[in-house]
Parts: structure tokens; C-alpha cells; sequence
């Protein structure tokens, strides 16, 4: 079996084993002191030195998302969100979910985010701007700088779900001005799901700490978290064996070069496989898109029904679209361990996918 998936991705072989080689109990100085070392080295990747302003939930990138709304947003914040997929769409449900004011700026799915969408919501009185960074669903990668740029004009926090493009693409907190980073364990660090990790300006530490108002959730309460994490430790069970696949992950990072080797490898083997899928003819969206999948075109046959061939068939899995991109859209992630060689064969086996949904087709029309 090979993934080409956004997330689980193909783990590598020496973190998949990682857990098989024993853990000390979470509720000990040493376990804290892993944390607390883990936790420093994902806070400088993310371009955050902010001493203690990392934290870890054992929960989805989605329950960080929401848990981020929660224990952010007050009273009298009002919000603005960048909705061109599922999952900014996701923010907008959340907010309108805990009755908190927004607007959005919403993208149709090949619609490039530019700075004409963002005029109209110049001076209206937003305290905060959400986007997902990269909106894994079209896998359209944003402007950071555009909306650093218009977060800085209108004085709002920036709050940037960067789940599918950290360690895929260029990121940095403190160049961009972002107030919250919420990232999964499953993406870019190549790790089992069930981990999600925040990192926070200290402006928003502030703001969170300052909050007077009663919790915001009893589990999720973002204060407890910050208290605690100063000695490595969460206030309930932390996904304990999750943090020391990540600390295998960071290892392999640093050495294999550092974060700069790990993005260019990212990026390579995205190219690669651009460039073959436009030589068998196939389309890509010509919006701007991450290093971490590229998003692949059907016109004429179903790209569920590839998907599907690709899966029973040939044991190689890449990742659908719901709702009307069903039978248009399929996407490839380059994350996790995959090589040159796998993405030869998956190209090999799309071919032959292909052909094999174009014969069933004909006969279902004859």
C-alpha cells in the first residue's frame, strides 16, 4: 500500500516503530523535559520565539480550530474568514456556531485569493482574520504576506490554520505577524493522527490570559494549557507516544539539513510530478498552489472512479473531493515517505486507471 494522501501520509519506517521501543510515564520530569525540548524546536520551524507559547492538544486539527475560537474570540471580537473551500468553510460554521460575528470573503473553487477581495472589508471594524493558509480541498495556497499586509492596515489578529502547509511551504509567525499557528500531528510532520499543536504570539498569550470571562470550555481552556506547559505538562492525558514520533520526526529533519532541505525536498518531488501529469495531458488549476498536493483536472471521466481503480486495483491511495469537485478533482500529496520511484509507478497506474474508466465507460454507453 502507498499513500498519496494529504493526511495520514505515508509514514517513515523508523517513526512508525518509534513506539515500539518503550515511553516514560507522561507525569514525570523527563517526559515534561521532551516536551518542553520538542515543543521549542516546532515553535522555531514555525518562526515563534516565544518562550512557553506552544502548546499540544490530544485532539483533530478541527477540535484545535474550534477550541482556537473558543478561547480567542471575545465578546466583543468580530471576525473575518477567507472561505474559498471546505475547510475555511469550516471556520465560518464554528463561528456561527458559537454566535460570534463574521463575514468572509468567499472564493469560488479556482478563484485566486487577490488583494480586490479584500477591499471592500478595508476599515469595517474587524478584531480578527482566519484562514486556512492553505486550503486543502482546491489546494490553493494563499498570499501570506497579502493577508499579513491587510491584517497589520485594519489592527486585527491573525489567526492561520496551517495544518496541510507546514513543512510543505514557507512559514514564519513573527515575518508574518501571525497570532495563532494551529497544526496537526498527521501532515507535514508524518506522524499518526490524534496530536494538535498551537503556537501563539505573545499578544494572543495575553489576550487568552487576560480573558475574565467564564472557561470557555473545561477540557480545551487554553489558560490551563499555558499554565502547565512551562514544565512540559498538559492538564489531562497528553497523546504521549504521538510526541515521540514528532521528536523522531524533528531528529530526521535536522538530520537531513535542517527545514530548508526538508522544504525543497517537499517541492521537488511536487514538481516532478507536475511535470509528468502534464505529459500524459492531464490538467492542473492554474491558481497558486502548495508544495504539499497538487490537484488534478478530469474533463471527460470520473476522477472518483480513477480514484477508485487506483485503490482497488493497484493498492495506491490519493485523496478524493466531495460535493460537486466529486467527479472532477482527485489530489496528490507529496508529503511523507515516498520517493522519485513511487511517483513514477503512481503516474504508471494513473494511466492505466485511466484507460480502465474510459473502456467501462464506453461500454456502459454501447
Amino acid at each position: 500500500m502507498t499513500l498519496f494522501t494529504c493526511g495520514p501520509v505515508q509514514m517513515y519506517h523508523r517513526t512508525a516503530t518509534i513506539r515500539d521501543k518503550g515511553y516514560i510515564h507522561f507525569r514525570t520530569k523527563e517526559y515534561g523535559e521532551m516536551v518542553k525540548s520538542t515543543l521549542k524546536r516546532l515553535s522555531h520551524l514555525m518562526g515563534n520565539h516565544t518562550e512557553f507559547g506552544t502548546i499540544y492538544l490530544a485532539s483533530s486539527g478541527t477540535g484545535a480550530m474550534e477550541a482556537t475560537i473558543e478561547n480567542c474570540m471575545l465578546a466583543n471580537d468580530k471576525a473575518l474568514v477567507i472561505n474559498g473551500g471546505g475547510f475555511g468553510h469550516r471556520f465560518c460554521e464554528m463561528l456561527e456556531y458559537h454566535n460570534i460575528p463574521y463575514d468572509s470573503v468567499d472564493l469560488k473553487w479556482n478563484e485566486a485569493l487577490t488583494a480586490e477581495h479584500l477591499k471592500p472589508f478595508e476599515n469595517k471594524g474587524y478584531t480578527t482574520l482566519f484562514v486556512n493558509i492553505h486550503e486543502t480541498t482546491s489546494g490553493q495556497l494563499y498570499d501570506k504576506q497579502l493577508l499579513s499586509e491587510f491584517a497589520k492596515r485594519n489592527n486585527m489578529y491573525f489567526i492561520v490554520d496551517a495544518i496541510s502547509s507546514f513543512l510543505a511551504d514557507e512559514y514564519d509567525m513573527e515575518k508574518y505577524g501571525i497570532d495563532v499557528t494551529i497544526i496537526s500531528s498527521q501532515k507535514g510532520l508524518c506522524c499518526s493522527p490524534g496530536c494538535a499543536i498551537l503556537s501563539f504570539s505573545k499578544r494572543m498569550i495575553d489576550k487568552i490570559q487576560s480573558n475574565e470571562s467564564k472557561r470557555p470550555s473545561l477540557y480545551f481552556d487554553y489558560r490551563d494549557y499555558l499554565n502547565n506547559i512551562d514544565r512540559g505538562q498538559t492538564p489531562y492525558t497528553p497523546p504521549v507516544l504521538v510526541m515521540y514520533e514528532i521528536q523522531d520526526m524533528l531528529n530526521m529533519i535536522e538530520e537531513e539539513g535542517g527545514l530548508n532541505s526538508r522544504l525543497a525536498t517537499i517541492k521537488g518531488k511536487g514538481e516532478y510530478f507536475r511535470k509528468k501529469v502534464k505529459e500524459i495531458g492531464l490538467t492542473i488549476p492554474d491558481y497558486p498552489i502548495s508544495n504539499m498536493i497538487t490537484p488534478v483536472w478530469f474533463e471527460d471521466i470520473s476522477a472518483y472512479d480513477v480514484i477508485q481503480v487506483l485503490k482497488d486495483k493497484y493498492d495506491i491511495y490519493v485523496n478524493p473531493c466531495g460535493g460537486e469537485l466529486a467527479d472532477k478533482l482527485l489530489r496528490v500529496s507529496h508529503l511523507g515517505d515516498t520517493t522519485i520511484a513511487d511517483i513514477d509507478n503512481l503516474i504508471d497506474k494513473l494511466l492505466l486507471s485511466i484507460e480502465e474508466v474510459k473502456k467501462k465507460q464506453l461500454q456502459g454507453v454501447s
